[in-house]
């Protein structure tokens, strides 16, 4: 099985220089990629593919005027069209927008490496090539066996230095458990409680980023002051990012272990395939930041990885299923039920309904019954 390790570096003032080169590089061979895909497209209507860039690409270093581009490994370069081909394909499978071009100011600085990469964990150093022998923090070992891939070193908003080591440590996924009602949860996200199951159990939304909201407020508030380009402009929003990172630090920390809670307990695990992106579009200002608070395609993501590691299974139901409409007893669908209606009564049955445990239990039967259906 394949995962990622990531240790944070410690370059020194030169190895930044020589990691800034690299990301520089690696964002202006993309862009040159990208124009000239748009460029091939709409003179010739003609397609240009990696190999036709990688070709080029070679006679382009060749060049005096671009001579600057030796000055970092030929592989950051390479793994840049490669990125540049994947978003292509991307956006005509139609899982991702058409590509963007990298902005200095914007962008996230990164660069990918495959040859000529050494790591020493006993000494916390990786060398890098045209770079040199790096440290890093040492906050995981590799497991005995396992095989190293590509690295990929990247620098965030705050300044700080990453490494991400793939690895393959050889193992095979488990065989999926069997699909049975017994062993099955059904999941329904939401805001108030972050996610509600089937059987009742309720786990709270811990709202990192909205009980940070005040204090974000004031520090942007202050930035919105100072000069653009003076070094307090640099520090404030140095200090903003570092304020982002921690509400990230703490939400990743909750989505983790509270999908590997869920996973642990359960052999097969429901949920809705909810369009994320329409929600916060369509919905108001206050909503959309709840949404996009919660990270719900994070958890279904770490979710699903999680359950494939552990044998389990990951169920979809559609995203316009009436799931917390219907009654969960006699099937009845209430079309008058309003968003903030958390509680109401069958008037068929008579059942009285708790709304996300109604909708979860609801989930779970759909995602069953489609399962059986299709065996």
């Amino acid at each position: 099985m394949q995962y990622a390790l990531k240790y944070k570096l410690c370059p020194t003032y030169k190895q930044k220089r020589a990691l800034a080169q690299a990301f520089g590089n690696a964002r202006f061979i993309y862009n040159w990629g990208l124009r000239k895909k748009i460029e091939a497209w709409e003179t010739e209507k003609k397609r240009v593919t990696y190999n036709d860039l990688s070709r080029e690409l070679t006679a382009l270093k060749a060049e005096k005027e671009y001579e600057w581009l030796n000055d970092c490994s030929s592989v950051v370069l390479q793994q840049s069209l490669r990125n540049l081909e994947s978003a292509y394909s991307n956006f005509f499978r139609k899982t991702g927008g058409f590509p963007k071009y990298k902005s200095k100011k914007n962008s996230f600085d990164s660069a990918k490496f495959i040859n000529g990469v050494r790591i020493d964990y006993d000494n916390h150093r990786v060398r890098i090539p045209k770079v040199g022998e790096v440290k890093f923090k040492d906050n995981m070992r590799m497991p005995d066996g396992a095989k190293e891939g590509t690295l990929t070193v990247t620098r965030d908003k705050c300044g700080d230095y990453w490494c991400t080591i793939t690895v393959d440590d050889g193992r095979q996924a488990p065989d999926k458990a069997e699909i049975r009602e017994e062993t099955a949860v059904g999941i329904d996200m939401g805001i108030k409680d972050y996610a509600i199951l089937s059987d009742g159990t309720k786990i709270e939304n811990p709202k990192f980023l909205e009980k940070k909201m005040d204090k974000l407020k004031s520090l942007n508030k202050a930035f919105s002051n100072k000069q653009k380009g003076s070094n307090n402009f640099k520090k404030m929003k140095a200090r903003i990012a570092r304020q982002n990172r921690k509400i990230a630090n703490k939400r990743n920390d909750f989505l983790n272990k509270t999908s590997a809670s869920v996973v642990k307990e359960h052999d097969t695990l429901c949920m809705e395939d909810l369009a994320v992106k329409d929600m916060m579009q369509n919905g108001s200002h206050d909503l959309s930041m709840h949404i996009g608070s919660a990270s719900w395609s994070e958890f279904r993501r770490m979710v699903s990885y999680k359950a494939d590691n552990l044998g389990k299974n990951v169920l979809l139901v559609g995203r316009y299923e009436p799931s917390s409409k219907t009654c969960s007893k006699c099937g009845y669908v209430n079309k008058e039920l309003e968003l903030s209606d958390r509680e109401w009564t069958c008037p068929v049955c008579g059942t009285h309904h708790d709304r996300d445990i109604n909708a979860a239990v609801n989930i779970k039967r759909m995602a069953l019954d489609k399962a059986i259906n299709n065996q």
